[in-house]
């Protein structure tokens, strides 16, 4: 005869460890069903978590008797075993990561027709919240029994009633995912409602669960809630907790690495990791597998950080029309195929300052560049359509174009790749819901490309990991910890900003409307994170790490911790901090020497300005650029910058002074303007981007024709522009010693023997750095490397040439700055020259000077050693 009452409670004693909870469970389910006479195979316990099956089951066969075994089930595994799923509606909510948000998509698309075109990241925002929305909505609507769902769906559209005003579009939104939510499929929860067993076991830990409340208040059959809550406020049961602050990031990730070895080696397993901070746990995580540790990670991390992922998103970046050429590059290097030309076709781009794919010209290319260039646009143009396709038709599109780059093979090869092609929906057999979905979707290029990079955001890839129960470490999330007998629990990222913060509301609902209509509000959600973390106390060794910096900011150990020690502080249990696991190594200081290389068998036999102002400014510096050739490859960045305008601005005005003497029957203003846009043509660059610099432009043409005009009425007429000249001076005739430079301006003055020339170099910085290098004349390299290239070149007489800067910062005027001392700088500057050469055939050393403004910016400073040297006093290293 049945005697127990319908609803019996029993709560875990706080004292037992997770061990030990799992035996209670077993005897409570046992003395429940003795003492109300029930048939225990048709008894149904349900856990939290699937990780609780195997524990459960576990303990019940310990109790040595031939009892029948209960059904320990968690509510997705007793769904799954009632009802086959049934093939969905193309429109209903599924549940599905990738089928949801594409029905989300098509929804907000017919709401808002153009809203995804003018505003593309309130757009993505809104279907990531529609959703979000739905799907929660749709799980309290599915808790409830079928006869209670009509009335609360009418309760909630009552709810989320409501005209214009603030919070419009969120209730909108609101509305739509309510009515969405309610074309959730039902079989499986409708099964559940209609089981009956003999009796309900549910054990209750961490949040409350609304299907298994409402299951058990809803049944006619005897109910044992097993509440296995626990306060931070409780007396502390015998574990050990240690609580450790780090400086940084890296220190947490070492420390809680060692923590863990420490742990195996004292043979104490499996350890916990838990995963408060995703980044600091894969830092972690690398850092235990170079140790070769057995690792079960139950949380994985986004598809799109996999090199699978990023591979595949990679490729539609680099299709765009507007992509970049880094982005081509980078997806060609990682990409693993065979490219013979790729180190061409990058040469190319950092020669000619391409940074976007649609400044590439095949015709520029040579062959195995072009090669290259041709076979991309071969993979990447059918990815480019400009129309709208299905997205079945694009799916198409992408899995040809891996085929045809040789990845096809080798994603289905590698676990994360595998789970990018299915997530993807390009591999494996599609359902009919899926099948209707990708054909009714639209896209255009740019969509198609959002729409895959959102499905590899929201799946995890999840590493296969050790064995079953062979793994000697396993990351968790915090409330998958909960009851399960590690025998020691790290876990790092214990700080304000990764624990008991406070949780951000329903975003479209709000914390109120959203416990009105069943959901869990903040509060909720705060007080079973708080049961999460106290359940960890039950560990037989527990430690929390936390830092106190992140990056610049300060970080404060998270307010659940300090409340843990102020509550270990009241029951007298000292909470230690542990020493640092990690063994220090003493390593001895090795400086290096100064380096003073000797290589006159490398020294070049044509030298230009920058060349030899290198060896003036530091001779290793001209040994490791010069004779070795060594030197950083151009930065392919997208964004103008200084340097790119001085380049255009040379072509513009080489281009105005050949020009200007032609037919063309315009003002010299308009030449120059109209060269500027034929140039700023060739860059390929819009007028968004060149903006600024077409706007100093603008200040410097009426003050460049100004003192061009003026000097010609002194006399004064360009020569030529962009000469480039190579001669060997007389002075240098014995050690063959060829100079070679590309002056930007020659101006003429005065006819026959009274020709005098003029050399002018552009800049396009201030004046005032111009002018402090003019102070010391024989400090200037350029200026009289230039003149006494031209003298030599064009056999002028002592006193002939003239030279100077013109400073071409549009925003302040264009400054004349002339070499006063020109001609006997470069007389110097020949004898310097042909001393330095003349030491250097001889083998002289090229030491690394190591000081001034030419070290501070040197592309050789990491060949050199400099932050290495021994610069120990030799006094001071002869008394030590």
């Amino acid at each position: 005869m049945n005697t127990e009452p319908a609803a019996t409670a029993r709560s875990l004693p706080a004292a037992l460890d997770s061990s030990a909870a799992w035996s209670w469970l077993a005897v409570e389910t046992q003395q429940f069903a003795q003492r109300s006479d029930l048939a225990l195979r048709d008894v149904i316990v349900l856990l939290p978590f699937a990780q609780h099956l195997p524990l459960a089951r576990a303990a019940w066969s310990r109790l040595g008797n031939a009892l029948w075994l209960p059904r320990f089930e968690t509510t997705q595994t007793l769904a799954a075993s009632l009802a086959a799923p049934l093939a969905a509606e193309p429109s209903a909510l599924s549940f599905d990561a990738v089928s949801d948000r594409l029905q989300a998509g098509q929804l907000l698309a017919a709401a808002a027709p153009d809203w995804s075109r003018r505003d593309t990241t309130g757009f993505e925002l809104a279907l990531s919240r529609l959703v979000e929305t739905a799907q929660s909505l749709a799980r309290v609507r599915l808790a409830l029994p079928p006869s209670s769902r009509e009335a609360w769906s009418d309760e909630a559209r009552a709810r989320l009633a409501g005209g214009p005003g603030p919070g419009a579009q969120e209730r909108a939104l609101a509305r739509l995912a309510l009515e969405w939510s309610t074309t959730a499929a039902v079989d499986a929860a409708d099964a559940l409602h209609a089981l009956a067993p003999s009796a309900w076991v549910a054990l209750r830990a961490g949040a409350a669960d609304p299907l298994t409340a409402s299951l058990l208040a809803h049944s006619a059959v005897p109910v044992l809630w097993l509440d296995a809550g626990r306060s931070l406020e409780v007396p502390f049961a015998d574990g050990v907790i240690h609580v450790t602050g780090c400086s940084d990031f890296e220190d947490e990730a070492q420390r809680s690495a060692a923590q863990v070895l420490a742990h195996l080696a004292r043979g104490e397993q499996p350890v916990a990791l838990v995963a408060l901070d995703r980044v600091l746990v894969r830092r972690v995580r690398a850092l235990l597998e170079r140790q070769q540790v057995p690792i079960d990670d139950e949380t994985g991390w986004k598809l799109s950080t996999t090199r699978a992922g990023a591979s595949v998103a990679g490729l539609l970046r680099a299709a765009r029309p507007r992509a970049s050429t880094d982005e081509l590059l980078d997806w060609l290097k990682s990409s693993g195929g065979d490219w013979p030309g790729l180190d061409a076709l990058e040469a190319a781009c950092r020669r000619g300052a391409l940074s976007a794919l649609h400044q590439l010209d095949a015709a520029r290319l040579e062959p195995s560049a072009a090669a290259v260039w041709q076979a991309w646009l071969a993979l990447a143009l059918p990815l480019r359509a400009t129309r709208r396709l299905s997205l079945a038709e694009w799916l198409g599109r992408l899995g040809a174009a891996l085929k045809q780059a040789g990845l096809w093979e080798a994603l289905l090869q590698d676990a994360a790749g595998a789970q990018v092609l299915e997530a993807l929906r390009l591999h494996g057999e599609p359902t009919t819901t899926w099948v209707q979905q990708a054909a009714g979707a639209r896209f255009d290029a740019a969509e198609f490309g959002r729409w895959a990079e959102s499905v590899l955001e929201q799946i995890a890839f999840k590493p296969r990991g050790a064995d079953e129960g062979a793994a000697a470490v396993v990351i968790t999330p915090l409330q998958r910890a909960m009851l399960r007998p590690f025998a020691a629990i790290v876990c790092p990222g214990a700080d304000e900003a990764q624990l008991g913060s406070a949780p951000a509301p329903q975003p479209l609902l709000g914390d109120a409307l959203a416990q009105a209509l069943g959901l869990a509000g903040s509060a909720e959600r705060r007080a079973a994170e708080e049961g999460a973390f106290a359940q960890l106390l039950r560990a037989p060794k527990l430690m929390f790490l936390h830092r106190r910096r992140d990056g610049s900011e300060p970080l404060q150990p998270s307010a659940l911790l300090l409340r843990l020690q102020f509550a270990a502080e009241r029951a007298r249990h000292r909470l230690g901090a542990a020493t640092d696991p990690r063994e220090l190594q003493a390593i001895a200081a090795r400086p290096v020497a100064r380096p003073a290389p000797s290589a006159a068998a490398l020294l070049p036999d044509t030298l230009n300005a920058t060349a030899y102002e290198a060896l003036r400014a530091c001779p290793y510096r001209f040994f490791a650029e010069r004779m070795l050739r060594l030197g950083e490859p151009e930065e392919l960045d997208d964004a103008l910058d200084k340097r790119d305008y001085g380049t255009w601005l040379h072509a513009v005005l080489q281009d105005f002074h050949r020009r200007r003497n032609s037919a063309e029957a315009v003002s010299d203003t308009e030449l120059l303007r109209r060269i500027a846009d034929e140039q700023q043509a060739l860059l390929a660059r819009d007028d968004a981007d060149f903006l600024p610099y077409a706007a100093w432009f603008e200040q410097l043409v009426p003050r460049y024709l100004e003192l061009l005009h003026r000097e010609e009425a002194e006399g004064l007429h360009v020569r030529d522009t962009e000469l480039a000249l190579q001669t060997a001076p007389p002075a240098l005739a014995h050690l063959n010693v060829t100079l070679r430079g590309q002056l930007d301006r020659v101006d003429r003055r005065g006819e026959g023997a009274q020709t005098r020339l003029r050399v002018v170099d552009y800049k396009t910085s201030g004046n005032a750095a111009l002018r402090q290098r003019l102070k010391q004349p024989l400090e200037d390299t350029q200026l009289p490397f230039y003149a006494a290239l031209i003298e030599a070149s064009e056999g002028l007489a002592p006193g002939g040439v003239e030279a100077a800067y013109l400073a071409l910062d549009g925003r302040k005027g264009v400054s004349l700055l002339p070499h006063a001392e020109v001609q006997a700088s470069a007389a110097s500057l020949l004898e310097g020259i042909a001393s330095d050469y003349g030491r250097l055939r001889g083998g002289a050393a090229l030491p690394a000077l190591g000081e001034g403004k030419a070290c501070e910016h040197c592309n050789a400073r990491g060949l050199c050693r400099r932050d290495h040297w021994d610069e120990t006093p030799a006094d001071s290293a002869e008394g030590q």
